[in-house]
């Protein structure tokens, strides 16, 4: 494939619409890493999706703190002693080290892997420089763009529509069994189809992403009354938000209740008490007052974690099975 062919590919709409998702994802992650101090565990999850399984292993065993102290001291000086140090301290692959320089200083450092990648397109043997002048990339964003594209004629229609019906699991409604089938198929691809199947699903739902490639896999009760009051934002929104990135660092929740008390419509604007009567016909969604009462029954029932700031203390719950919103956001 030349470059002639490579102009048409980028000028197709899927490829504008991946395009755009990549830099808007990496000019996410640029700002949490030029912001060490505001680092926190949530944020550290985003990283993960552009680093390699040996990464986010050997990261996450050291204490957040530590990344931070490195970070400060890169953002302060940029010079290669410094990563070195930050590559020593996690014994972190250069191809890890070299992603981590792309997402701070696009403009500066190609991504990590990036020949490798570029052998589908049979243009890995030519420099940066030369495939900016030939292409119309502005930054190394679009070259990580480009690199995480599934050109046509390598996409497999058996994928496609595998990744479509994936993509449509709902943890409101969808059953376990559902879950577990999909899994199985997973688990029969190739090697080859997994990559592709995890690229896209990298793309278009980290959540989905997760769901496939995470061992723990637990259910969860949202405390929906107290997610939607939280820091008095009184916001269906807010909820719809949490619920698009319900992993940690160990776990993804599927499959998830919510229960609001009957009251939830009076601290809501007009617009969102519409939203909230089509979010009421999901399957598992409930009105109940106390909702306290039925989210710990849900939760004691299945062996379930409950996500909420109240700490259900006339309950006899398990408490290291509260999850705080902080790390939901």
């Amino acid at each position: 494939m030349g470059f002639g062919e490579i102009k048409h590919i980028i000028e197709e709409k899927d490829y504008k619409e991946h395009s755009d998702r990549i830099r808007k994802d990496v000019l996410k992650m640029r700002k949490y890493l030029l912001s060490p101090r505001t680092l926190n565990q949530r944020k550290l999850i985003s990283l993960f999706r552009f680093l390699s399984k040996n990464a986010e292993r050997k990261i996450l065993t050291k204490h957040i703190n530590d990344l931070q102290f490195l970070l400060i001291h890169i953002v302060e000086k940029p010079k290669e002693n410094r990563f070195n140090d930050l590559k020593k301290y996690y014994g972190l692959k250069d191809e890890d080290i070299e992603m981590i320089k792309f997402i701070m200083f696009p403009d500066k450092f190609p991504p990590g892997g990036y020949e490798e990648k570029l052998k589908k397109y049979g243009i890995e043997l030519y420099t940066p420089k030369v495939i900016f002048k030939k292409l119309p990339f502005k930054d190394y964003i679009d070259l990580y763009a480009l690199m995480t594209y599934i050109p046509l004629d390598e996409k497999n229609i058996f994928i496609q529509n595998l990744l479509d019906e994936i993509l449509k699991l709902n943890p409101l409604e969808d059953k376990n069994a559902t879950l577990k089938r999909f899994l199985e198929i997973y688990k029969s691809l190739s090697d080859f189809e997994q990559h592709l199947l995890n690229l896209q699903l990298r793309s278009f739902s980290y959540y989905h992403y997760r769901l496939f490639n995470v061992s723990g896999i637990k259910g969860m009760v949202i405390d929906g009354s107290n997610v939607v009051r939280y820091e008095n934002k009184n916001s269906l929104q807010f909820l719809l938000g949490i619920i698009e990135n319900l992993y940690t660092e160990k776990y993804v929740f599927y499959p998830v209740h919510i229960v609001f008390d009957k009251n939830i419509e009076y601290i809501l604007e007009e617009e969102e008490r519409k939203i909230l009567k089509n979010f009421l016909l999901k399957k598992r969604v409930y009105l109940h007052s106390p909702a306290d009462e039925k989210i710990i029954e849900i939760a004691k029932k299945y062996g379930y974690f409950v996500l909420s700031n109240d700490k259900f203390k006339e309950y006899d719950f398990d408490k290291e099975k509260i999850l705080e919103i902080k790390r939901f956001i």
